[in-house]
């Protein structure tokens, strides 16, 4: 079963070119990133760091599918890491993780105190209370700003969801890179470019596919330097992909 399964997955990364002019094919596979500083800066290539096994960041590609009259916002958890919670016209109360995220179950939400406290439920048990931190910037949209306080600080963006095709998961912190993990959105801007939709400066990252093996992903941000290095990183396809069960191989 072993051998049968690379062949499958070699056959699939090798196809022609012709097969993969729409990119759904990112969806299929794991990419592992790696330090691509030397892309911009070729001396930085002697300080090049390998992540390896367990320690390399994953990232996965999913297709980008919710109702065409929700509203999609952005979420920062503190400085930390970025996700997406949409609500729907039926169901205005509930925030709704996309479908392929560690975010994997509805929240209830209810705001008391004339928008100043924001009270969510899971399930139909109490799940947090938050105070708004900053003043109500929105009053169709309420929840916009920074609710909370350490260390679940947490800050609400809208996002124009328009002409978005993929999220992109990155699943655990990136060292010494000051990309966050989390989920960011993605629209084509280009033949093979992409650009994060972001409510936030710090999500604003391009992808540019160079081959069916290797994408690039640039930040479009800058940031002091001791919050890590804002840089390109490569994400190349992974041959062992955790989606696949273990029974197929």
């Amino acid at each position: 079963m072993k051998k049968t399964f690379f062949i499958i997955l070699l056959a699939a990364v090798f196809m022609p070119l012709s097969a993969f002019e729409n990119h759904d094919w990112i969806t299929e596979f794991d990419w592992a990133l790696s330090d691509g500083r030397d892309i911009a800066d070729p001396s930085a290539r002697s300080s090049q760091v390998d992540w390896i096994g367990f320690r390399t960041p994953i990232a996965a590609f999913h297709k980008f599918h919710i109702p065409s009259d929700s509203v999609l916002y952005q979420v920062r958890l503190r400085n930390e890491m970025f996700y997406f919670v949409y609500q729907t016209e039926e169901e205005k109360n509930i925030f709704f993780p996309l479908e392929k995220t560690f975010f994997k179950t509805p929240l209830n939400f209810e705001f008391n105190n004339d928008f100043s406290v924001l009270l969510l439920t899971r399930n139909g048990r109490f799940f947090t209370r938050q105070e708004r931190v900053t003043k109500l910037i929105n009053s169709e949209y309420p929840l916009i700003g920074i609710w909370g306080r350490l260390p679940v600080l947490t800050e609400y963006g809208l996002v124009n969801h328009s002409d978005c095709l993929y999220y992109l998961e990155i699943e655990r912190d990136i060292p010494g890179y000051a990309v966050r993990n989390g989920t960011y959105l993605f629209k084509q801007t280009g033949d093979k470019v992409f650009e994060s939709i972001s409510s936030f400066p710090d999500g604003r990252m391009r992808l540019e596919i160079k081959s069916q093996t290797e994408i690039i992903l640039t930040p479009l941000f800058t940031l002091p330097d001791e919050k890590g290095w804002v840089a390109p990183l490569r994400m190349r396809c992974s041959l062992y992909n955790p989606r696949f069960s273990r029974e197929d191989y």
